[in-house]
């Protein structure tokens, strides 16, 4: 039976969905560190208090998923301290750019299922296209510069949850933690965002948004449990499963995952 996952947020108030992922159980009965690894919505919204929040937590690599467009729109705002590496997945957003919602939306209108069906290709797009293997490679080589003790690496997309989820599958896979655990992780956001996206369904009614176009934003807000599913049947089918995945996409030798391994668990 896996662990009761308690709330990871960190205590950021001007950012949203800013969570450890310290805490969890491998299979093999360690655990992941804490002030190691973050997994968060963009800091482009972060005020002087929580910058220093996250120098004092230790942050020094902060690896961005998102396209060009959504990292000018809104930059990060880095901690005194930190290094930013620029490491977009797509070449645009496929899970939550203004565009992909209007065309969703469009279609929205013969296809209340719309937004759900458009997730599962946003999600295949991660696994299989070369731009998302590129930067999720490069998320790899990231983790493993950061090896010194009391040194976090936040990584994020711009709500913390589509990329930045594959993102955590993908490490978390690698350092042995179970994939029920993954998931319950991956479930975690519609908690920790609950606020946000009834805010932003609120503000869309209110500019006359009808139900089919609220019901697609809402499918692009928040996370579904076909959505995590879809990948580790993905991976399965079409790879052998997600250490493959690692070993032959990724190519992680034996020698990096026991690093990764050495830098994350204790």
């Amino acid at each position: 039976m896996t662990e009761k996952l308690k709330n990871q947020l960190i205590g950021v108030k001007s950012g949203r969905n800013f969570r450890e992922l310290g805490g969890y159980q491998t299979k093999d009965g360690k655990t992941v560190k804490m002030h190691k690894l973050l997994r968060t919505a963009n800091l482009g919204t972060l005020d002087e208090n929580d910058q220093k929040l996250l120098q004092d937590y230790g942050v020094k690599y902060i690896v961005d998923f998102r396209s060009s467009t959504e990292a000018e729109a809104e930059p990060d705002r880095i901690p005194e301290g930190a290094s930013y590496d620029f490491d977009p997945v797509f070449s645009e957003d496929l899970t939550n750019a203004s565009s992909s919602v209007e065309n969703v939306v469009a279609m929205g209108e013969k296809d209340p299922q719309a937004g759900f069906k458009h997730m599962f290709i946003a999600y295949d797009d991660m696994i299989t296209s070369a731009s998302a293997q590129k930067a999720y490679r490069h998320f790899f080589d990231l983790l493993l510069a950061n090896d010194q003790d009391g040194q976090s690496l936040i990584f994020h997309c711009t709500a913390g949850k589509d990329r930045t989820g594959f993102g955590a599958l993908l490490i978390l896979s690698a350092l042995g933690v179970p994939a029920q655990t993954i998931k319950q992780d991956y479930l975690l956001t519609n908690v920790t965002t609950a606020d946000f996206v009834e805010d932003f369904l609120a503000k869309a009614k209110a500019k006359g948004a009808n139900e089919a176009t609220l019901n697609i934003i809402k499918d692009f807000q928040t996370v579904h449990p076909e959505y995590i599913d879809h990948v580790f049947e993905t991976l399965d089918k079409n790879y052998g499963g997600v250490n493959n995945y690692l070993r032959d996409i990724m190519k992680l030798t034996d020698d990096e995952i026991s690093q990764l391994r050495k830098i994350y668990l204790e």
